[in-house]
């Protein structure tokens, strides 16, 4: 009788051949992420700790054959720092696949959705140079989603799809920085002390914009999101 339940067996066989892959220059990483995603949702990896033996674990096994049959028999030393990375992204894409907190056919679902989305977005002439590879992506995602309760919505995985680097500040951390600078020129501390401006005009500017952060707090609040963007 055959199944087509997923086996560890066969997790093995696929870190080896995308290993191949990868030793022919191509990009398999996101691939193997994925599977072990898939192979952790569907029981066939944990995070039991010493599971094949001293210090190893079903990801160190995984990033094991994937490096050997990237690289030919070689001698796996799951301490060089290059393997450790592998073995730690391993790690939290199993964590990532056992994350039952979702409901059915979730956090798998919301994957595919989030590498669709990346996959959209590269197509974008405008968006394209923008869009982080893809191993990171995922990542940066899987760590995002351990530390929640409830699935991120579509609005917040198209963040995780940005390289990282210069980003863009949120309406709300514009009238901040506004606040704050406004708070030195009243106080007589701006630009090392030499600036003073204590009119009316400027103290009723500085309480608009803190009743604007008031009102985007509260909006917050309502919308229970835990940190969306407001619109100023």
């Amino acid at each position: 009788m055959t199944t087509n339940k997923i086996t560890f067996s066969d997790l093995m066989q696929t870190a080896a051949d995308l290993g191949a892959e990868a030793g022919k220059g191509r990009d398999t990483q996101i691939k193997f992420l994925l599977k072990a995603v898939e192979g952790s949702y569907h029981g066939a990896l944990d995070l039991t700790a010493n599971k094949h033996g001293h210090e190893i674990d079903d990801a160190t096994k995984l990033s094991e054959a994937y490096v050997k049959g990237q690289q030919g028999a070689v001698v796996f030393d799951a301490k060089a720092p290059n393997q450790r990375k592998l073995i730690s992204t391993v790690r939290t894409s199993v964590r990532l696949g056992g994350w039952t907190k979702g409901g059915h056919g979730e956090p798998l679902a919301t994957v595919n959705n989030l590498m669709t989305m990346r996959q959209n977005m590269k197509k974008i002439p405008a968006e394209a140079k923008r869009i982080d590879d893809a191993a990171n992506v995922l990542l940066k995602y899987a760590r995002a989603q351990l530390k929640r309760d409830t699935l991120i919505d579509d609005a917040q995985l198209k963040e995780f799809c940005y390289k990282p680097g210069k980003n863009l500040l949120t309406g709300e951390a514009i009238i901040e920085n506004i606040t704050k600078q406004l708070d030195k020129l009243i106080n007589g501390q701006a630009q090392q002390g030499t600036a003073q401006d204590n009119s009316p005009e400027i103290l009723n500017a500085r309480q608009e914009l803190r009743n604007r952060l008031s009102a985007i707090a509260k909006a917050r609040a309502a919308a229970n999101g835990p940190n969306p963007q407001v619109k100023v």
